[in-house]
């Protein structure tokens, strides 16, 4: 961990000079194929991003779709599957989340659960209404349930990689340090071994399930 994260212990973040005016610039986070990349390697700029945006394509949709009463609730739920969620979760595959992130995207599904349905938030409480009821109208599932499905997909696809691909090597590195002085910072193989707890598979022998294709396959259906 650092002393000081805003300037990394006082780390030179000036331009990358290149030569005849050409420079690289420093900078805190950029978008690369959509996803926001952050200096500190975290997820949350991108999740807000994809939340923002997500938030975007559900209110372009709110009042004539999603909240209208002369559509089903199956058609409601084919369309926020299809557009909502994959814009929300978009790269969710490699996400390292902690549970304040992972809040963050457990209230929008519910917020947008409870728009589809009609329900407002005093009717849960009145009625003693909860987020599992209205996803069963729907025929959907929690966020956790999506989020995991996508990272035992990509995980299982990656690990049946030849060896000399470079997300195959990365998904078996370490750093050969001692971790820092500290809480330890969320990781990708902290997250997989969540989502492979989910499913009740063993984290030291995952990759051998995951190499036939039709047995991963239907652990992840059974979720």
């Amino acid at each position: 961990m650092y002393n000081n994260p805003e300037t990394y212990d006082d780390t030179d973040l000036s331009n990358v000079e290149l030569g005849n005016g050409d420079y690289i610039p420093i900078v805190a986070f950029f978008v690369y194929l959509g996803c926001v990349l952050s200096r500190d390697c975290s997820d949350t700029l991108d999740v807000r991003n994809r939340i923002e945006k997500a938030g975007g394509a559900f209110g372009s949709l709110r009042d004539d779709v999603f909240k209208s009463t002369r559509i089903s609730y199956e058609a409601k739920s084919f369309v926020y599957s299809c557009l909502v969620l994959s814009i929300l979760l978009y790269g969710a595959e490699t996400w390292s989340l902690t549970e304040a992130l992972l809040n963050e995207l457990r209230c929008f599904h519910a917020k947008c659960v409870r728009a589809m349905c009609r329900v407002t938030r005093k009717h849960t409480y009145e009625h003693s209404v909860s987020t599992d009821d209205l996803l069963e109208r729907l025929n959907l599932k929690r966020i956790d349930t999506y989020i995991t499905t996508r990272q035992l997909r990509w995980a299982g696809h990656v690990s049946r990689m030849d060896f000399n691909r470079l997300p195959r090597k990365m998904l078996s590195c370490w750093v050969n340090e001692k971790r820092p002085r500290g809480a330890p910072s969320m990781t990708y193989g902290r997250s997989l071994r969540k989502a492979l707890a989910s499913v009740g598979v063993p984290p030291d022998s995952w990759h051998q399930e995951a190499a036939e294709r039709e047995r991963w396959r239907d652990i992840i259906n059974n979720l």
